[in-house]
């Protein structure tokens, strides 16, 4: 059935459904039919009642459906064809809260996508920002798939000693553990949250379809890059999609499975992007 035809079949019982339930509703509360009662009326259950407890049982069923349904859409499922898509998702991390952190990455670690790619850059690679490196191999390392690289410069300053020769080497070492590693961590000489950002983006080149990011404070939900690829799948003229950030006092920063289209990228929100 056309997907058209199934919406506005939804739109037309659940319009019928409430005009049926307003209906009721305002029977029952003028003909004041009582099932039962005390004597004195003190206490009493009557059809007014019985359909507002109705009302609720059914919307209750409702939402848990629905529930379900959003719960299994969240699970690594086999995706249609269109849906077979590269994903890598880019970390931004800055002198971040070690156990912030850990929640970022354990997340990551849960998101219901088959071969996500994982891209972690810390902007900073003194002794001090040694301890991300170390979360991330907690959380992440000691696999065969990860994969590490400590960089004294960035992709536009170069580090103390460097030389045209070492820095080109630096470039393509950094190309090379992103795009050969499932997850990934790049240490390097602190330039900004853009220049973050530009390393991802550049090693990753066209390897995959689209980039997703986040920073490294963020909680992301299992089903956020599956729900938030199909909206992007959806209509081409779309060339990226935010997710429903909730901010720290709700729990923590969240990507639900609810998200908004935006013709308009910034790498400020918790994205994803189509590739060019």
């Amino acid at each position: 059935m056309p997907v058209q035809l199934t919406t506005a079949l939804r739109v037309v019982g659940t319009s019928l459904f409430a005009l049926a339930v307003l209906g009721g509703i305002l029977a029952a509360y003028v003909t004041g039919y009582q099932f039962i009662h005390t004597e004195k009326h003190y206490l009493s259950f009557g059809l007014y009642g019985a359909i507002l407890g109705l009302h609720l049982l059914i919307q209750s069923l409702f939402a848990f459906l629905e529930h379900r349904r959003m719960r299994r859409a969240g699970r690594p499922l086999k995706l249609p064809s269109p849906l077979r898509r590269s994903v890598a998702l880019c970390i931004a991390a800055y002198q971040e809260d070690p156990d912030y952190l850990r929640k970022c990455l354990r997340s990551a670690q849960r998101i219901a996508f088959p071969d996500l790619k994982v891209v972690m850059v810390v902007d900073g690679n003194r002794q001090e920002d040694a301890y991300m490196l170390d979360i991330f191999h907690e959380v992440l390392g000691g696999t065969e798939q990860a994969g590490f690289f400590v960089w004294r410069s960035n992709f536009h300053e170069a580090g103390e000693g460097e030389t045209e020769a070492s820095l080109q080497e630096g470039m393509d070492r950094v190309r090379n553990v992103v795009q050969a590693s499932t997850f990934s961590c790049i240490m390097q000489k602190w330039g900004g949250k853009r220049e973050v950002m530009y390393t991802a983006f550049k090693a990753l080149g066209d390897s995959v379809d689209y980039i997703q990011v986040c920073d490294s404070d963020t909680v992301l939900d299992p089903a956020c890059t599956i729900e938030m690829l199909r909206v992007l799948e959806e209509d081409p003229q779309v060339g990226g999609v935010g997710g429903d950030v909730q901010p720290p006092g709700e729990g923590m920063a969240v990507e639900r499975d609810q998200v908004s289209a935006a013709e308009a990228w910034s790498t400020h929100q918790r994205n994803i992007s189509r590739q060019q």
